[in-house]
């Protein structure tokens, strides 16, 4: 009996324990589960991700997170992806093999840059790309003298006169030197002498005729030794001469060109005049296009931390055979559909392919579709996208402090296509906008230009351009009204900035001339030198065709003639 019962005692704390886990479990398992996906995604995504609701069944296996939250590294304030709602089914066997296989993924009602209710932390700062305000901060505010952007900045005046210096070292050493080991003309009379000397041989004397050719013969193959060095020195002489006219040409042409280049330093806001486009519509263009481009914010961060951190996650095989994802955009819903959505493309073998519709009031047309694959050299991928139309309005373009622009209608339509290869980006597009009312105010004579330009516009088709890598993208934007702004700009300059261009002009100018003078000098030199080598050329090749040889083989034959006269062979 005591046995039994202490059997029983046994059998009822098992139970017990059973039933306090089994307890504990349905309390406390999805705060559990939450708290651990919380942390290993942020790890994995490199920034604070919350959950704000979890739960979950075993049979069947399904989970359901609400309110998820994946901070943007860059503003910790804002969401860079807000999910309302995901809910999937969940393969049970992987899960025992590390690998996570949902086999239907609805993602619901996401969102980018929300606002959060309190910034979120940020585990690896991301390396950005300077925005515009970024070097705008930068730059020096106060306009520099000449002598100091002559200074500071890589100038082609100075590559042409260190060009031009090099060429002129070349002739005025090296080239000379060799001219004065020329044979001169003390060395060609020589020669006119041993020629004369020799045509006055008794050929007769046949053992003089003998001695006679063997010393032209000598002669000969001096002259030609000496016609060698001189045919070199023409050609090295040629080569020279075309380098110092290649250097006066760019002596000539730096100034210009550097002038050209610093003007709009002197004028004043060089970002503007050269950027003119993106000063203007950059920052909002550039927030479209993450919209454009949601397919890969909405999962890439789910399945890929910081690319080459330091210290990468250990996550698990992720595959996801089916997905539906609703983005709202401006009280318009945009839904896209994704297959084999993974982190191991090179495991299960299929890369991940998506496709993006809308169609409202707001976006009359969208279209977009790609594919992306992850390995170990990183991610390749490439979208299509496009945008029939976009009705904007009241839209702030530019709050610089010297510079507002606000567009007030405007229909806009984009079409456009991006590569990623080894997470090096590519892309381009077209922003056409139609319709195109503007509203414009600049505080300097720049950009008051620059404001009563964008007042006349009516339309505007604008380049788009991506470079960069996937974790730090850069964007910039192009069109025409770069040139006519700039134009219109420089125009409106002050007396005193005008005369700091005849200045930095004038100083161009005079940093060349001297070698220029010099060069053109040279120039003269090396014509004089190619001239009377030429002339000593031609002077030897008269020599070497003296008649020695002829008058030697006339005498051999005259006495040939008188042996077979002797010997009866003879007429």
């Amino acid at each position: 009996m005591k046995n039994a019962s202490k059997g029983m005692s046994i059998l009822k704390w098992i139970i017990g324990i059973f039933v306090l886990l089994f307890v504990a479990y349905f309390l406390f398992a999805n705060t559990i589960i939450k708290t651990v996906l919380e942390a290993k995604l942020g790890e994995s995504y490199g920034a604070e991700v919350n959950i704000n609701d979890f739960d979950h069944s075993l049979f069947p296996t399904t989970v359901t997170l609400k309110g998820i939250e994946l901070t943007n590294p860059t503003k910790p304030a804002y969401n860079q992806v807000f999910v309302a709602e995901a809910n999937a089914d969940v393969a049970l066997k992987p899960l025992l093999n590390d690998q996570i296989v949902v086999n239907n993924l609805n993602l619901l009602n996401v969102q980018f840059d929300t606002k959060r209710a309190a910034p979120g932390e940020v585990y690896r700062e991301p390396k950005r790309a300077l925005s515009y305000d970024d070097i705008k901060s930068k730059a020096k505010e106060a306009i520099p003298s000449v002598d100091e952007l002559l200074a500071r900045n890589p100038l082609k005046t100075s590559a042409a006169i260190e060009q031009a210096q090099q060429a002129y070292s070349t002739v005025s050493q090296d080239l000379k030197k060799e001219y004065e080991s020329l044979p001169n003309k003390e060395r060609i009379s020589f020669y006119k002498t041993q020629i004369a000397q020799l045509k006055e041989t008794n050929f007769k004397d046949p053992q003089a005729l003998v001695q006679a050719k063997t010393a032209f013969e000598k002669l000969k193959d001096e002259m030609q030794a000496d016609k060698a060095l001189i045919n070199g020195f023409t050609a090295k002489a040629d080569s020279a001469r075309k380098a110092l006219s290649e250097s006066i040409q760019a002596l000539k042409s730096a100034p210009q060109e550097d002038f050209n280049l610093l003007k709009g330093v002197i004028a004043g806001d060089q970002d503007a005049l050269s950027k003119v486009t993106y000063f203007v519509f950059g920052d909002k263009a550039a927030e479209y296009t993450e919209y454009l481009m949601s397919a890969m914010q909405i999962v890439m961060p789910l399945i890929q931390g910081e690319e080459k951190s330091e210290a990468p996650a250990d996550i698990p095989s992720i595959l996801i055979k089916e997905a539906n994802v609703s983005v709202k955009w401006k009280d318009e819903s945009i839904s896209s559909n994704w297959n084999n959505i993974t982190n191991v493309h090179d495991v299960f073998g299929k890369p991940t392919t998506f496709t993006i519709e809308a169609a409202g009031d707001l976006l009359k047309s969208f279209t977009s579709s790609g594919e992306f694959w992850i390995d170990s050299s990183g991610v390749d991928a490439s979208q299509v996208w496009k945008l029939a139309g976009v009705n904007m309005s009241d839209i702030s373009f530019s709050d610089n402090a010297s510079l507002n622009a606000v567009l007030k209608t405007a229909l806009m339509k984009t079409s456009g296509s991006m590569k990623i290869t080894d997470n090096m980006l590519t892309g381009s597009g077209d922003i056409d906008l139609q319709q195109l009312v503007m509203e414009a105010t600049g505080t300097s004579d720049v950009t008051s230009a620059i404001a009563k330009a964008l007042q006349t516009l009516t339309s505007l088709n604008m380049e788009m351009l991506l470079d960069g890598t996937l974790s730090n993208p850069s964007f910039n934007l192009k069109s025409d009204l770069d040139n006519k702004l700039a134009s219109a700009a420089l125009s409106q300059l002050t007396e005193s900035q005008k005369e700091k261009l005849d200045e930095l002009n004038a100083k161009l100018n005079s940093m060349v001339s001297e070698q220029q003078s010099l060069l053109s000098s040279e120039i003269v030199d090396v014509n004089s030198m190619i001239s009377a080598a030429q002339g000593d050329n031609e002077a030897l090749q008269e020599l070497m065709q003296a008649q020695l040889n002829n008058m030697v083989e006339q005498q051999k034959n005259k006495l040939l003639d008188k042996l077979k006269g002797k010997f009866g062979q003879g007429e």
